[in-house]
C-alpha cells in the first residue's frame, strides 16, 4: 500500500497515471531522436535531400565565413534549421560532423562553457534564452575564429543590435520547392500530371516550406491523399453539428465510438446544439470500433482550419470542453493532450496561455496532461524547443507546484529529445525538497529505465 500524496504531489504509483505518461513517452520514441548530439555528414546529407536555397543564402555563405559565428532570425518552419546545416556544410572543416548544441545554453554558457573543438561545425536550433548582447556575441564570434570553428544559431523574433553577426532568414519559392520535392523523391506509379498541378497550386497557398515538403511527401507516396479535400469541405459552410463533430474527433481521435459519442454530446451541450445522430461525414470513419479522421493528416488540418475560419462563438465552449477532458478518463486525457499538442502548431500562444498554464498548476489528472502536452509537442522538431523551454520555465522555481508538471515532462518526452538537459533540471528538483522532488526522482527512475530503448 502506498502513502497518501501530500498537497501538490503526483501519486506515480498510480498505474493509470504512469500509463498514461508513458504512452506520450513511447510516442516519442518510436518517431524521434535527441535533438542535441553529433550529426555525420551522411545524416546531414540525408536530411538536407532536397533542399532549395533561399535567396539569402549566398550572403549568408559570405558572412558566415568571415565571421564564424551567424545567427538566423526567422519565423518557425521557414528552413532555419536546414538552412544552418546547409550553410555549415559548404565551410571549410577540419571534420565534418556537426555538433548540434542545447537550445537552453545561455550566452555566457556558448562564450565560456563549451570546449569548441579546432576546425569544427556547432548548430544551435531554436535558441530559448537569446541574447541580445552584442558583445558577447562579437566575442564568441572572436573565439570561433580563432578556433577555425563555426556555429550557425537559429531563433525567432526581431533583428537586434548585434548587425555583425545576424541576418534575416528568408523562405524559398513553394512552386520551385514543390518540384525539387517531386523530381528528389521517389514518385508513385500511376501519378497523373492534373493530380501534380492541383497539389502545386495548393502549395503555393501553404504558410510554411515544411507543409509543402509535408505536401510533396503524401502525394508521391500515395500512403494518404495529397489534396485540399479539409478545406474543400470547409467551404461548403457545413452545419454546426458536422463542424462540432470534427472538432471534438480532433481532441478525441481513434477512441471508441461510445466513448467519442458521450463526449462530442458533452461538447454539444455546451454550445447548446443536440444532433440526436451518430457522427458521420467525409471526414470521419470507424475502424476496428475506434472512431477516427480517415487519413491521419486530416487531424492537424482540421485543427489549421478552425483556426482561420472560426471565432469567438466555437472557440470559447470548445476550449472550456478541451479544459475538462483531463477528468475524463486517461484514456481521453491522452488524446486531447496529442490534439493540444497538434493545435501548437497552428496557434502556440494560445496553447500554452488558455492550456498548458491552466492544466500545469492544476489537479494531479490536468497536471499530467500537460506534461503528456509538452511530450507529444516533442514529436515536432519545431515545437521541441518550446515544449523544453515551458518545462525549464516551470522548474526554474521547486516551490511552484508547476514544477511537479516539468518534472513528469522531463522524465517524458523531453527525455528523449534533450536527455542532458532534462538529466540536469531533474537531479536539481530531486535535491531540492517540496512536492517536486518525489515526482523527479520518480522520473529520473523512468528516464533511466527506459534509456537502453533510446
Amino acid at each position: 500500500m502506498t502513502e497518501t500524496p501530500e498537497p501538490g504531489e503526483i501519486d506515480l504509483d498510480n498505474i493509470t497515471l504512469t500509463g498514461s505518461l508513458r504512452t506520450a513517452g513511447d510516442h516519442v520514441r518510436t518517431v524521434a531522436g535527441p535533438a542535441t548530439g553529433d550529426l555525420t555528414r551522411r545524416q546531414a546529407d540525408a536530411l538536407l535531400s532536397p533542399y532549395l536555397e533561399p535567396g539569402c543564402f549566398p550572403e549568408a555563405v559570405r558572412r558566415l565565413t568571415t565571421r564564424h559565428l551567424l545567427v538566423l532570425v526567422g519565423e518557425e518552419e521557414t528552413g532555419r534549421r536546414l538552412g544552418g546545416l546547409a550553410l555549415l556544410s559548404r565551410m571549410s572543416l577540419a571534420e565534418s560532423t556537426i555538433t548540434v548544441l542545447s537550445p537552453a545554453a545561455r550566452a555566457g554558457e556558448l562564450l565560456c562553457g563549451i570546449d569548441y573543438e579546432p576546425g569544427r561545425a556547432y548548430l544551435l536550433h531554436d535558441w530559448i534564452t537569446p541574447s541580445i548582447d552584442r558583445t558577447e556575441l562579437v566575442n564568441l564570434a572572436r573565439k570561433l575564429a580563432e578556433l577555425g570553428s563555426y556555429l550557425v544559431v537559429t531563433r525567432g523574433g526581431e533583428l537586434s543590435q548585434a548587425v555583425e553577426v545576424e541576418q534575416r532568414w528568408a523562405v524559398p519559392d513553394r512552386g520551385e520547392l514543390f518540384d525539387l520535392c517531386l523530381s528528389s523523391f521517389d514518385r508513385r506509379a500511376g501519378l497523373g500530371g492534373d493530380e501534380v498541378a492541383r497539389a502545386r497550386d495548393l502549395a503555393l497557398t501553404l504558410a510554411t516550406p515544411a507543409e509543402v515538403v509535408r505536401l510533396a511527401t503524401r502525394l508521391t507516396r500515395g500512403d494518404e491523399p495529397a489534396g485540399d479535400e479539409v478545406a474543400a469541405w470547409f467551404d461548403t459552410k457545413p452545419p454546426v453539428r458536422d463542424v462540432l463533430a470534427v472538432a471534438a474527433l480532433a481532441f478525441t481521435h481513434r477512441l471508441a465510438g461510445t466513448v467519442y459519442e458521450r463526449q462530442l454530446a458533452r461538447l454539444e451541450k455546451l454550445c447548446e446544439e443536440q444532433s440526436h445522430r451518430p457522427a458521420s461525414g467525409p471526414l470521419i470513419g470507424v475502424e476496428d470500433g475506434l472512431t477516427g479522421f480517415r487519413a491521419a493528416h486530416q487531424r492537424g488540418r482540421v485543427l489549421g482550419e478552425l483556426v482561420t475560419r472560426y471565432g469567438f462563438w466555437l472557440w470559447q465552449p470548445l476550449r472550456a470542453w478541451v479544459l475538462s477532458l483531463p477528468g475524463q478518463g486517461a484514456a481521453v486525457q491522452v488524446r486531447a493532450a496529442e490534439g493540444v499538442a497538434l493545435l501548437a502548431r497552428h496557434s502556440p500562444k494560445e496553447v500554452r496561455q488558455e492550456f498548458l498554464e491552466v492544466w500545469g498548476q492544476g489537479s494531479a489528472a490536468e497536471r499530467v496532461a500537460a506534461a503528456n502536452v509538452l511530450s507529444y509537442m516533442c514529436a515536432d522538431n519545431t515545437l521541441a524547443p518550446e515544449a523544453l523551454g515551458v518545462a525549464l520555465g516551470w522548474a526554474a522555481d521547486p516551490a511552484d507546484i508547476r514544477a511537479t508538471t516539468a518534472a513528469l515532462a522531463l522524465g517524458g518526452g523531453l527525455s528523449v529529445r534533450y536527455p542532458a538537459d532534462s538529466d540536469r533540471q531533474l537531479r536539481r528538483l530531486e535535491s531540492a525538497g517540496g512536492p517536486a522532488a518525489a515526482v523527479a526522482r520518480q522520473s529520473l527512475a523512468q528516464s533511466l529505465a527506459t534509456a537502453p530503448r533510446r
